[in-house]
């Protein structure tokens, strides 16, 4: 079985913003700001307690809002997992963004 998460961004990326974020996550650098139709701006993957994990930075086309897509190929414990959204919370607050939100797709 696995998990998805969904780590809703507050407010506008701008390209400092973005440079930063990918900085303290190890994102990849694809996507364009310019272009109105990228959604896709830095993944990466980790493993955390030998489950392998998929850390995506998204834009919505439509609303242009922010967001990390944490997906997971297997179940973490608990304690696990909550350390992994606390580790990331804790990264995208030092590159100055806000976490609006935190939810399970389950």
């Amino acid at each position: 079985m696995s998990a998805s998460w969904v780590i809703a961004l507050d407010g506008d990326v701008d390209r400092a913003t973005l440079g930063r974020l990918r900085a303290v996550l190890g994102l990849s650098e694809v996507g364009r700001l310019g272009d109105d139709w990228d959604e896709l701006f830095g993944e990466v993957k980790r493993t955390i307690a030998g489950v392998s994990t998929n850390v995506g930075l998204w834009r919505d086309v439509d609303s242009r809002g922010w967001r990390l897509d944490i997906d997971l190929l297997a179940e973490l414990a608990d304690s696990d997992m909550q350390d992994l959204l606390a580790a990331v919370r804790a990264q995208v607050e030092a590159a100055g963004v806000k976490v609006a939100s935190i939810a399970s797709r389950r």
